[in-house]
């Protein structure tokens, strides 16, 4: 059942052109998962709901998921397709700004997974910090920005600041007094990050 679902929506992701996780990350993102049995789960940047729906089948007995998505239509789309999973009841979904409701939810969190506007990356786990469970994983895709993260001398101006504050986040997973950073370069970089709190 879900073999074809998940076909379902990455043929609606190239349609619409959303970003969903490639196919190149997929192994490692579910084996991370996998690997964690999370109790709570929060994602920022749900799109159609896909990775969302990869992690599910890897929750420890119990475990929850809340995904938040700013974009109507993609948020409604991902309702639609969880109704349609065997998931539904251990997935919520949240419609509205993922840096404004990271501050708001109680957590606490033992996975977090950052998948939505690069740039507000270091601002959402500066406000997740004192929410993170010990040991907890947060995990970040998209870090190499087409390739920008790398760029030495000016920036393009429209992508100046996100990548400014890639690197401010760089800087903040890289503290090892707070955090065990691994860097993949599969797909377009994805960084793991096990919190020391």
């Amino acid at each position: 059942m879900m073999d074809a679902l998940f076909e379902e929506m990455k043929a609606c992701a190239r349609e619409q052109d959303l970003p969903i996780l490639r196919d190149s990350e997929l192994p490692l993102f579910t084996g991370i998962v996998a690997s964690c049995r999370p109790s709570r789960v929060l994602e920022i940047g749900t799109c159609i709901g896909y990775s969302a729906l990869q992690m599910a089948p890897f929750l420890a007995p119990g475990g929850t998921i809340t995904t938040i998505e700013l974009d109507r239509e993609r948020y409604d789309l991902a309702c639609r397709f969880f109704r349609r999973s065997p998931y539904a009841s251990v997935i919520t979904a949240l419609h509205g700004d993922g840096t404004e409701l990271a501050g708001a939810l109680p957590g606490p969190w033992d996975f977090v997974f950052l998948d939505g506007p690069k740039g507000q990356y270091v601002r959402q786990l500066r406000q997740l910090l004192p929410k993170l469970l010990p040991g907890a994983i947060v995990a970040a895709d998209n870090i190499d920005y087409h390739d920008m993260f790398y760029l030495e001398g000016p920036l393009p101006h429209k992508h100046r600041t996100a990548v400014t504050r890639l690197r401010e986040f760089m800087d903040l997973v890289g503290d090892r007094s707070r955090f065990e950073t691994v860097f993949f370069e599969n797909g377009d970089g994805m960084t793991v990050s096990q919190w020391k709190g």
